[in-house]
């Protein structure tokens, strides 16, 4: 038996980088391509004897599938795992993989160690590819997408009757209370500031169509960095070199935003946005300026979506508590 191994530094902690691995994001990452109407179908259940079930290809008429059955999960260190591979021609191949992530620095040098090929050049076809998966994978690790979104104690982020002329809704301009007047920027003191520097120090906007129209499109202008807008149909004009209309889906639009964002994080806003992004497993971190207030009616951050949230940081500010939440995968 033949074995393949394959190491690649990446930007980032090995923490950030076992997370990543082992998302959904990342596990589509690992298997996709930027071809379009390339398919990946990801399904993971990360423990040891659970399986992470992957088909992926051209079409659906030519997909491989893959079956990893998990024997070790040590996070952050190792995943070890049974591979069966049905390919194109109907044959099967089981092969061992070992995923290890090792500290070097403020980086992590990811090591894959792919055993069991009956022959070189079935090793060799499948080390063609790690180069471009192990790229796409350290892209998603430089940077998280974090949902920032002010919400009433009743879970409204706008009152009602919102829409271009009134974008927070009636009455909702009170969740927006905490940032301050808006004197040339906003500037709210203590905790609440900290929080909003780092907001503006994020690489890259995703936002929701509805929402940018809302808020006049920032004038085509979001603290200087790439806006990434997810849209149907034929998009408008850009408002400035700031926007980019995308068209092929909101796993599109964040890929694009991450690879623009380099190690920054990206700021996603918007209601309906935040949703599809939790569905498609890419939002990473929610960022929730909880207002004590209740506005009974409005537009709802969250409808019927499902998911585990992980309390990372709870800041106390005036008028405001800014609670940060990871997504558990």
């Amino acid at each position: 038996m033949i074995d393949l191994r394959f190491e690649r530094l990446i930007r980032a902690a090995p923490e950030r980088v076992f997370d990543a691995f082992t998302s959904p994001a990342g596990q589509r990452e690992l298997y996709g391509t930027d071809e379009p109407g390339w398919i990946v179908d990801s399904r993971c259940d990360l423990r040891v004897g659970g399986v992470w079930a992957v088909s992926f290809g051209p079409s659906r008429d030519e997909l491989y599938h893959h079956r990893h059955v998990f024997r070790v999960v040590d996070r952050p260190r190792r995943v070890a795992m049974t591979t069966t591979e049905t390919r194109l021609d109907g044959s099967i191949l089981v092969t061992t993989m070992e995923f290890t992530f090792e500290p070097e620095g403020e980086a992590t040098r990811m090591t894959l160690t792919h055993a069991g090929f009956p022959t070189e050049e079935l090793r060799d076809e499948h080390a063609r590819g790690l180069p471009n998966a192990f790229a796409r994978l350290e892209r998603i690790c430089m940077s998280k997408s974090v949902l920032y979104m002010s919400m009433s104690l009743d879970g409204f982020i706008s009152g009602p009757d919102d829409g271009p002329e009134n974008g927070l809704g009636t009455g909702g301009e009170r969740l927006h209370d905490w940032l301050g007047p808006d004197d040339g920027g906003f500037n709210p003191p203590g905790a609440s500031g900290e929080i909003l520097d780092e907001a503006m120090a994020t690489g890259a906007v995703v936002v929701g169509r509805k929402t940018f129209d809302y808020a006049g499109h920032w004038g085509g202008d979001h603290h200087g960095v790439p806006i990434f807008v997810p849209t149907r149909g034929t998009p408008p004009a850009p408002q400035s070199e700031w926007v980019h209309y995308v068209t092929d889906g909101v796993e599109s639009a964040m890929r694009q935003a991450k690879a623009a964002a380099g190690e920054k994080d990206v700021m996603v806003h918007g209601a309906d946005l935040a949703q599809s992004l939790l569905g498609a497993g890419v939002l990473d971190e929610l960022e929730i300026h909880l207002v004590p207030i209740l506005l009974g009616r409005g537009r709802r951050l969250f409808g019927s979506e499902q998911a585990e949230l992980e309390l990372v940081r709870a800041v106390e500010g005036p008028g405001v508590t800014h609670l940060r939440y990871r997504v558990k995968r």
